[in-house]
């Protein structure tokens, strides 16, 4: 990505370039006007008609500075060597020029910028050294001008090379930036990505407790019809509860989504304490669930216990897809600084070895217990032949 070129029109470049152009056509009308004022006591019409062909040419020269600047330095120094030949003189024109070139010199890039000043140089003190421009002058007069022209032409050279790097700087910044602006796009998707995966997560694990929930109380239900209407009754009302707390969790996600400034709002989380309240719901006739809680749940920490409860949930909910009606224990030990869970079922388990058995539920277990740095593991229990999810989840990361 280029900020650049993620201007908000494409007439900014457009106005850069005609500003590069107004700035190279004020140089040359600059370099004119120079070689008016400063042109050289010449005696002949020729010598004379010279001078102003040399001065055109500068002029010419500088209208592509921006665009060919190697074309542009290249075409001054012949001029200026022209200008030497033919008039014989030094002039102010010919010393201005030479500083412009030397300042355009280091306006490039190396070793271009190197050898275009190295030929400046060269070219100023030849052109005072050289018999005829500086006639009846001492030759320590002449060393003296030679000396104080290489002078002004570094401190044009400094001139352009502080030119360079502030265009540098400047395009630097520019390119981090636009770096920094990919970098949080970035962010921003991956951020993205990960939220809707955890709505994702969640929906599928409240569908999945609710519906397999509801499952078991309906034939629960169906078993004691006939023989314990009460408990039939009862088992039609949990299936109303788990229902509507069903739809309104799903709902309260869906609010999560389409909140924008404002906090959607949201019943708790569910914790450790909640437990009780969720195997109740899968207790049925021909099975027994069983939980074993050693320790304080009230002192975990909520993202902790909120993923432990999600495990649970889903192990639960493993075992009624798979395994039907097998016992089933639940042991929470929370220790010190972390919790541990298992769940074993006591009967035979279909294998979950298949894409299609293991869905999104082993899959967003893992997730959770990595997210808060712990351990998972999952797969066929020798004791019991039924299936055992064991996980452990400290405390310290969120």
């Amino acid at each position: 990505m280029d900020l650049r070129s993620a201007a908000p029109a494409a007439g900014s470049s457009l106005t850069g370039g005609a500003r590069r152009l107004l700035a190279d056509v004020a140089l040359a009308a600059a370099v004119v006007l120079i070689g008016q004022l400063g042109q050289p006591a010449v005696s002949s019409p020729s010598d004379r008609a010279w001078y102003w062909v040399v001065v055109a040419g500068c002029g010419l020269a500088m209208l592509v500075r921006s665009r060919m600047p190697h074309v542009c330095l290249t075409a001054l120094a012949g001029f200026l060597l022209l200008h030497l030949v033919l008039t014989r003189e030094l002039s102010v024109f010919a010393a201005a020029v030479c500083l412009i070139a030397a300042y355009i010199s280091q306006t490039l890039g190396p070793p271009a910028r190197w050898v275009y000043l190295a030929l400046t140089y060269l070219g100023a003190v030849v052109a005072i050294l050289a018999p005829g421009p500086v006639q009846g002058e001492p030759w320590w007069g002449r060393w003296a001008l030679a000396a104080f022209a290489c002078a002004m032409i570094t401190v044009a050279a400094l001139a352009g090379a502080l030119r360079r790097r502030g265009r540098e700087r400047v395009e630097l910044a520019l390119d981090r930036v636009a770096i920094l602006k990919a970098q949080q796009e970035s962010e921003r998707r991956l951020a993205t990505m990960e939220e809707r995966t955890r709505i994702a997560r969640e929906v599928h694990d409240i569908l999945g407790h609710s519906l397999g929930a509801i499952a078991v109380q309906a034939e629960g239900a169906r078993y004691v019809l006939a023989t314990d209407a009460a408990a039939a009754d009862r088992a039609l009302a949990d299936i109303g509860r788990l229902s509507r707390g069903a739809v309104a969790e799903v709902q309260e996600l869906v609010d999560v989504l389409r909140a924008d400034d404002e906090p959607a709002a949201l019943r708790p989380t569910p914790t450790l304490s909640d437990l009780p309240e969720l195997v109740g719901t899968f207790q049925h006739p021909g099975a027994s669930i069983r939980l074993l809680l050693d320790g304080e749940a009230g002192g975990v920490p909520a993202h902790v216990g909120v993923a432990a409860y999600r495990i649970v949930q889903e192990a639960l909910t493993n075992v009624l897809k798979h395994a039907g009606r097998v016992p089933v224990l639940i042991r929470v030990r929370v220790a010190e600084r972390r919790t541990d869970l298992l769940v074993v079922n006591g009967g035979p388990t279909r294998p979950l070895g298949a894409a299609s058995d293991l869905g999104h539920g082993l899959t967003g277990m893992k997730e959770r217990v990595r997210a808060l740095g712990g351990t998972f593991d999952a797969g066929p229990d020798a004791a019991t032949g039924g299936w055992r999810v064991a996980a452990t989840l400290p405390w310290e990361r969120s």
